[in-house]
């Protein structure tokens, strides 16, 4: 198979006639037909796109030596050294347990998993397998997973069932393992049904971010037998009628903060940052269950704006030094804010029922990616700070002459953990749910979405009749992209072309000239 190249020129002169949509669409071959819809279980209704299988999408480029240095810096030594993965709790230790929550090594696991699997880094993944078989070995007779301090602690399962999701799902990982997850997941899912039938309540966090544990479970609905599918169902719906209205009393009520908090125990769910950045996904997550594609993504839309709207900052993210923080650039961002932001923006884009909601989402996806996330990193990735903020110029102890209220005065600051432990548990996940989501499939239309230009090759075997394709570029360091394909049949090739190259008064235009060949 001969390959097939397509070069965009960003600093080209806007001489080229004008793209058709936001996102530009080429067929690869003549005749190309739409696939039939891919069917799905029960009453699951199906994302406009497709996500793609962990480790399906590799980085290239700059952003594999990033991911590559991720992976040697703290995402493989944590576990050495720091106490909260060294002398975990989850493996029978005696740490990871800040606050109750039991939390790093969940979270730890969530970007690891991933990143992983994507470099094929045999040692890393070794590490990380060592984690999963030690938690699965000690799950409980009655099928709850992990440290059982307190009954009512669902929160610190959410981001375990979505790394072992993430496992799961990847087409390289042990297939024996794959079924002892699988097994896990349907036993936990219902250690959780039976608390919640005994009278235990969400409560706090576990109310406010209980659509991770949702899209969870839809996940593992979708690839379990068909006699388990209702009863997870049944359980994903009663998790969203106890978890937080985020809609009703928060995004679409007068309740909103809409300056900086200052009496964070006033309604701290709903003002604490995090829990936000994680609530935006809330529409599109119950969407696939509720059936209305439109009402979860407008919901999901309200969500961002309206942060963005009061709390927006210059590098993309909202405002929240602990809770929400107003426009103000002296006040701070947490870490975590920018990686549960990022997460939550590519359900929505992936979701959503139009091409101007998902490149709405898309452009702050990227903007967080290239602004935002190395905001708050240092550049060999063996540090972060818990806050970044627009007027930072010096990364020091601030007592007392910060301005944030919350945190304290060593937030900004370069370190470990300089405030609270879990964005060095967190931070992990960024850059690897990244990468997973540079492409989609959308099988109604035979096509592959590029949706954020970095460097990278996928995989995508059912689409094109198997389709390889390398995105070569140095973006955002430089504005020139090429797409090198192989595809045994017609498919189509959909891009999202960045917002500067769009034009400015017209969603329907864009600035870019394309030139399309076939080589030889």
């Amino acid at each position: 198979l001969k390959p097939f190249w397509l070069k965009i020129d960003g600093s080209a002169q806007t001489s080229a006639p004008a793209m058709p949509r936001l996102l530009a669409s080429w067929a690869l071959a003549a005749g190309c037909l739409p696939a039939a819809a891919v069917a799905t279980e029960a009453s699951l209704k199906s994302t406009r796109w497709t996500r793609l299988p962990t480790g399906s999408v590799k980085p290239r480029g700059w952003l594999e030596t990033q991911a590559r240095l991720q992976a040697s810096a703290l995402t493989s030594h944590l576990p050495l050294f720091w106490p909260n993965l060294a002398d975990s709790s989850w493996l029978g230790g005696a740490a990871d347990i800040d606050g109750g929550l039991h939390e790093s090594t969940p979270y730890w696991l969530n970007g690891a998993i991933p990143l992983a699997l994507q470099l094929e880094d045999a040692a890393l993944l070794t590490l990380v397998e060592k984690y999963i078989d030690g938690i699965l070995a000690r799950q409980g007779a009655d099928g709850w997973l992990g440290p059982d301090t307190a009954h009512d602690d669902f929160w610190s399962r959410y981001p375990l069932i979505l790394a072992l999701a993430q496992y799961h799902e990847a087409p390289s990982a042990s297939q024996e393992r794959k079924g002892r997850i699988l097994d896990a997941a349907l036993r936990f899912f219902g250690a959780v049904d039976a608390r919640l039938a005994s009278g235990l309540q969400l409560a706090s966090w576990s109310a406010s971010r209980v659509h991770d544990l949702i899209w969870a479970i839809h996940y593992f609905a979708e690839v379990s037998p068909l006699s388990h599918t209702q009863g997870l169902l049944a359980l994903a719906s009663l998790l969203h009628e106890r978890g937080l209205d985020w809609n009703g009393q928060w995004f679409n009520s007068s309740n909103f903060a809409r300056s900086a908090v200052t009496n964070m125990s006033a309604a701290y769910d709903f003002t604490h940052g995090a829990n936000n950045a994680q609530a935006v996904k809330r529409g599109v997550v119950w969407a696939r269950q509720g059936g209305d594609a439109a009402a979860g993504a407008a919901e999901s839309l309200l969500a961002w704006r309206t942060l963005m709207r009061y709390h927006g900052q210059p590098s993309g993210i909202f405002s929240a030094d602990e809770h929400l923080a107003g426009r103000m650039p002296s006040r701070g961002t947490e870490l975590c804010v920018v990686v549960e932001s990022m997460w939550s923006l590519v359900l929505l884009a992936q979701t959503a029922p139009t091409d101007g909601q998902s490149t709405e989402a898309l452009d702050a996806l990227e903007k967080l990616a290239f602004n935002a996330l190395p905001g708050s990193l240092s550049d060999d990735l063996w540090s972060h700070s818990y806050l970044q903020f627009a007027n930072s110029y010096q990364a020091l102890s601030n007592e007392p002459d910060h301005l944030w209220a919350f945190d304290g005065p060593d937030a900004a600051m370069y370190g470990l953990a300089p405030q609270y432990e879990c964005c060095t548990s967190n931070m992990h996940q960024g850059y690897p749910k990244f990468i997973t989501h540079l492409f989609f499939a959308d099988h109604g239309l035979n096509a592959i979405v590029s949706t954020v230009w970095a460097p990278s090759t996928v995989a995508v075997p059912d689409v094109g009749g198997g389709v390889e394709l390398e995105l070569r570029t140095e973006y955002p360091f430089g504005v020139s992209v090429e797409y090198v394909i192989r595809n045994p049949s017609a498919f189509q090739l959909r891009i999202r072309l960045p917002e500067f190259l769009r034009e400015v008064d017209g969603p329907h235009a864009g600035l870019a000239t394309v030139q399309v060949w076939v080589e030889g």
